[in-house]
């Protein structure tokens, strides 16, 4: 069963996302991740936000993450 709270925050993260707003999409997947660091989805997200952004280290690590969920 997933989160409400989490699953608020993946859809604030993904309206940033969708508007260029990385580093807020950013803070809402970390939250979305606080509330539920089991779901490989918010890593994924937060993943591309950081490549958006070309924080590719960040991206990897996130990236090894969501497969590690997976």
């Amino acid at each position: 069963m997933s989160n409400p709270t989490a699953q608020a925050f993946k859809e604030k993260g993904n309206k940033a996302f969708q508007e260029k707003n990385y580093q807020e999409a950013i803070e809402h997947f970390t939250k979305a991740i606080e509330a539920d660091p089991n779901d490989h989805v918010f890593y994924s997200n937060r993943s591309a936000c950081y490549a958006s952004l070309q924080n590719y280290e960040s991206a990897l690590q996130d990236a090894h993450k969501c497969v590690e969920l997976r």
